[in-house]
């Protein structure tokens, strides 16, 4: 090392000259034992030597560049991103039904928008959840309601936290709701129905046996195509189509199935005055029938038959029922009600377990002839309408009915 002793003091010191990692030439020189970054060593060789190798390491070594604090990223409003990001990545890529597309603006509009729209993501917490949740509850909402507000409101915070806007997602926290109880037609007053609907017109009565017979909801019913869904000659209905408020989509569930016909219905449908060709269902023009028009027409039916005005659903769920009284196999009657799990067939089951009645002779007859175990269940559908009391052609002109009209799970 070039370290040197002045001549003129004794005194050693050192003189050198290196080249940063920049690549800038520095001169370095200083003095053991005097005041200065090197007073702590001895003034002799060696502490000149130490204080050089000091002086070489710290020009060698690298700068530390100042870093800046990472800037906070803004995080949009919950408006913002519902109605942006959100709703183009969840709503419309994830091709939500027209029903879903409704169902979620009129629950921003009337609920989240004024509780939540102004207020940043991440500062939507357990607690504001927790106090919405009550409004909710004092202004009397059904827990139902409740519960699809919530759900809207989880779906979008999940995503965010899926999409890294924020770092987690809080806690919705559902309310607790029984199932809600099935009500249906019995086999007496589903007897009547189609009996009243018969005499009113001929593609009523058809809708209502394959809402009935079929276990069709109305907007199946009404997307029904002759040539695409229809087969007389197997008779099977295909069911991969459903309108509603316009619009056209896949079934719920996005599944399609086929379900077998019964002789009743396989009759109300050769029997309806059309070519067959177009819908099954429809208006005089041809085109397909509404919303509205299909719901006035079933409690126009309804008051015909003498009971109490109830929309499609409930013959759909007479359907179920009934075939659950018979006997049917609950995956089997999954298949035909195109339910995505056997949980919700087993609420029939289970409904028809708690209003089991011996099947009348009708319905016992109607299967007699056939072996197997499907058949006979929709044998046994396809005779309901055999059910009906003596008398219940004075009911169907409007007289009330002798025992309850409805049977519904308690």
């Amino acid at each position: 090392m070039p370290v040197r002793r002045d001549p003129r003091t004794g005194g050693w010191f050192f003189r050198a000259t290196v080249r940063t990692p920049e690549g800038k030439k520095l001169r370095l020189f200083g003095t053991p034992g005097v005041p200065g970054p090197y007073q702590d060593l001895a003034a002799t060789k060696i502490g000149a030597q130490e204080a050089e190798r000091r002086a070489i390491q710290v020009a060698c070594t690298p700068v530390p560049v100042a870093t800046q604090p990472p800037e906070k990223k803004e995080v949009p409003t919950f408006a913002e991103w519902f109605n942006g990001r959100f709703w183009t990545e969840w709503v419309v890529s994830r091709k939500n039904k027209p029903s879903e597309v409704e169902s979620k603006r009129s629950i921003f509009k009337v609920h989240l928008d004024a509780a939540f729209g102004g207020t940043a993501l991440d500062a939507i917490d357990e607690p504001a959840i927790a106090r919405f949740r009550a409004k909710l509850i004092q202004a009397k909402k059904s827990d139902k309601t409740i519960n699809n507000v919530l759900a809207v409101l989880s779906k979008a915070l999940n995503y965010a936290e899926d999409a890294r806007v924020i770092p987690r997602a809080p806690s919705v926290g559902m309310l607790k709701v029984e199932r809600p109880e099935i009500v249906a037609w019995s086999l007496e007053e589903y007897a009547r129905l189609l009996a009243a609907a018969k005499q009113l017109d001929p593609s009523w009565y058809a809708a209502c046996c394959l809402a009935g017979e079929g276990g069709l909801r109305i907007g199946q019913i009404r997307a029904l195509d002759w040539r695409r869904d229809v087969d007389l000659v197997a008779g099977t209905i295909t069911v991969n189509r459903q309108t509603r408020r316009g619009q056209t989509t896949t079934p719920k569930g996005r599944t399609w199935r086929t379900v077998p016909m019964t002789a009743l219905l396989l009759g109300a449908l050769k029997a309806l005055p059309t070519v067959r060709t177009g819908f099954v269902i429809r208006n005089l023009d041809g085109s397909a029938m509404s919303d509205n028009e299909t719901k006035y027409h079933c409690y126009r039916i309804c008051r015909a038959a003498g009971l109490p005005e109830h929309g499609w659903h409930t013959l759909r769920h007479a359907f179920g029922t009934h075939a659950a009284m018979f006997g049917v196999n609950p995956w089997k009657l999954m298949q035909w009600m195109g339910h995505k799990s056997v949980e919700e067939t087993m609420l029939y089951v289970h409904f028809a377990e708690a209003h089991l009645r011996p099947p009348p002779g009708p319905v016992l007859r109607a299967q007699r002839s056939e072996d197997d175990p499907d058949r006979r269940i929709i044998a046994m559908l396809g005779a309901r309408h055999l059910c009906a009391p003596r008398g219940s052609h004075v009911a169907a002109r409007g007289e009330p009915l002798e025992e309850s009209s409805l049977i519904s799970a308690t």
